[in-house]
């Protein structure tokens, strides 16, 4: 994962080709499973449809590892698919929660939607030009995430609201972070297999938007 596409070996060099057709089935992909979770969430808030904490830790887990053994198979995009219907489900939730709790729910989901594109771009063309090489990220974005899931385990018992808008600020860094380090794995270190590149900026792109809510509740939310 850490050889970058810039060195001059011709062993180690990553053809602009494969980089190019990389990115577009990725976020041809990402677009899709996008557009999908998107029209689930829609339905899930139409609804008032709910998913509790364990079941979507576990759903969560279980399909990322499903996608990971099939992601050189078409079951893998069908895994894909069913992981952007969780997310889905979740965000359908959370935003029906923010409409129901505050006057100014539906400006509040907006702004979220709107923060999150600008982030998520603004991130993306960064980490595709800078020369700065993020590699060295892996490890402590790995164990940063490892860290805040234990927290937010721990604070599922413990319901502390200051911890629970802590985290979430945690989470958005870190999901910032993740957005950077996996797109230089696209343009630099060989990342080829859109379907793990595309489902993992999802992932980024849905954590974000959630925790922008929670943020953006908590500090503009009108009773």
């Amino acid at each position: 994962m850490n050889n970058s596409i810039y060195t001059v070996s011709s062993t180690s060099r990553i053809s602009t080709a494969v980089v190019n057709k990389t990115l577009r089935n990725t976020y041809a992909l990402l677009g899709m499973l996008f557009v999908f979770a998107a029209g689930v969430a829609f339905v899930a808030q139409t609804l008032h449809v709910r998913i509790g904490f364990w079941p979507f830790l576990i759903g969560i887990f279980a399909l990322s590892f499903a996608i990971t053994k099939t992601r050189n198979s078409a079951w893998g995009l069908v895994w894909a698919f069913a992981f952007a219907g969780l997310l889905g489900v979740v965000t359908g939730s959370n935003v029906d929660a923010m409409l129901y709790q505050y006057s100014n729910g539906g400006a509040l989901v907006v702004t979220s939607f709107g923060l999150t594109a600008g982030i998520f771009f603004a991130l993306s063309a960064y980490a595709m030009n800078t020369k700065r090489d993020f590699s060295a990220w892996f490890a402590f974005l790995a164990v940063g995430t490892i860290a805040v899931i234990g927290a937010f385990i721990l604070n599922w018992f413990l319901q502390i609201p200051a911890l629970a808008l802590a985290l979430s600020t945690m989470i958005i860094l870190i999901a910032c972070g993740w957005i950077i380090w996996q797109t230089q794995q696209i343009v630099r270190n060989g990342e080829t297999n859109y379907i793990m590149a595309a489902t993992n900026l999802l992932a980024d792109v849905f954590i974000l938007f959630n925790n922008l809510m929670a943020l953006l509740g908590f500090g503009f939310g009108d009773d």
